[in-house]
């Protein structure tokens, strides 16, 4: 092989290199907030994250319908060289790049559900690629880092309950929220409404204070707070959140992490489609004096994995007996695992659909006041995709199914 040739060694470090821009190294607590402080971006919520992703691939000028438009070329997937470009309907997606405006600024569209509709072959399935793309690839830069929590209670003893967080010895052994949880949710509130007016002072959107510890990590700071109290520390909530038992990690934002997405094959109960279940096996292991182990709880729910970004049901109509389900969580920001034990949510929330949703949403219409669906409907923004009536972008959607990459690029799709 020539020294210029590249060989295995090479392809590693490149594959290192790659891995090392994708993720910040672990933080304390304190350094994360320095970091929020001077970038509010670090701390933004669900839908203000989302809105960041697409605003930070710019826009460029399209004519659509006869009529002048700037389209953002998040839209245009170019993170994969416009493999999943949604074609058109550029004035859906501008009207949708607006709903996220307003609820990331909480004026109001916080208590909506995005509805994105249309017939088939609109372009909806491109929408949900591009999206996750998108915000995959985002999250891998310094300006989309994501962050959540880790903890470590090895070495502080069992105490009266179980945890399975190690059984001590092994100062490695560090486990993440499993619902990718904020890192501003371990402080008190009164703390986090603190640390919030410090840092909306000058910025447009507020950051994601409001939020409380997940379940699971709540077993482990109660047990670390219930340690050093016995031991007489003044300063629990420094000792709780030391570098040694608590750190802020990033992570790349992806379906099952960050990203919840409920296809139509996809079956179970309400809640465990949308909020995960119970394990058995570890209910019992995890033995929990009459309160259920928040431990044992799989949180595989398209809620618990959409959590921090954004949640995405696929082929809505199919998922009607959800809809009435989802009602709440905008407007409460809040879900159950079981009786008792609830559980914080912060996720944009998009359904896509077909027409067919249109006669499910409707099939209790004639009962006026009495119409159980009559909540959704007028919690549901909709934006309509329609079919290409553009020859241009006909043809280049035509190329693009045999494979001609160059045609995208020639009419600015991934370009």
């Amino acid at each position: 092989m020539n020294d210029g040739d590249p060989d295995g060694e090479a392809f590693s470090r490149m594959a290192d290199e790659t891995l090392r821009e994708a993720y910040d190294p672990p933080m304390s607590l304190e350094a994360y907030v320095d970091r929020v402080l001077a970038t509010p971006a670090a701390a933004a919520s669900g839908a203000r994250y989302v809105l960041a992703a697409i605003e930070s691939q710019g826009t460029r000028p399209v004519v659509e319908r006869g009529e002048e438009l700037d389209r953002y070329r998040f839209f245009d997937d170019p993170f994969n060289d416009g493999e999943h470009a949604v074609l058109g309907n550029t004035t859906a997606l501008n009207a949708f790049v607006d709903d996220l405006r307003a609820a990331a600024a909480g004026r109001g569209n916080d208590e909506k559900i995005t509805w994105i509709d249309g017939p088939t072959a609109t372009g909806k399935s491109e929408f949900k690629r591009c999206l996750v793309n998108g915000l995959r690839e985002f999250s891998k830069t310094d300006a989309g880092r994501r962050y959540t929590v880790e903890w470590n209670v090895t070495g502080t003893g069992g105490g009266s309950r179980s945890l399975s967080y190690g059984n001590g010895g092994d100062a490695g052994e560090w486990y993440r929220s499993p619902v990718q949880s904020h890192p501003l949710s371990v402080f008190p509130p009164e703390t986090r409404r603190r640390i919030a007016d410090a840092v909306e002072a000058g910025t447009t959107y507020p950051i994601a204070a409001d939020v409380e510890l997940d379940p699971f990590s709540r077993e482990a700071y109660d047990h670390l707070e219930s340690m050093y109290r016995e031991e007489g520390r003044r300063d629990l909530f420094s000792a709780v959140t030391d570098r040694d038992h608590l750190r802020v990690t990033s992570y790349v934002v992806d379906v099952g992490q960050g990203i919840g997405v409920l296809h139509a094959e996809d079956d179970g109960t309400p809640k465990e489609r949308l909020v995960g279940s119970w394990m058995g096996g570890m209910v019992r292991e995890l033995g929990s004096r009459g309160r259920k182990n928040p431990q044992a709880f799989s949180y595989d729910g398209v809620l618990s994995q959409g959590n921090g970004v954004v949640t995405v049901v696929e082929d809505a109509s199919q998922h009607a007996d959800l809809l009435r389900r989802l009602l709440n969580v905008p407007d409460e920001n809040r879900v159950k695992l079981d009786k008792g034990i609830g559980m914080d949510i912060d996720t944009q929330l998009i359904i896509v659909s077909n027409p067919d949703l249109d006669a499910e949403l409707d099939r209790h219409a004639e009962r006026e006041g009495a119409d159980p669906l009559k909540a959704l409907k007028r919690r549901l923004t909709r934006h309509e995709f329609r079919y290409l009536t553009d020859r241009r972008l006909e043809a280049a959607l035509l190329r693009r199914e045999i494979g001609d990459r160059d045609a995208m690029t020639a009419v600015g799709v991934g370009a």
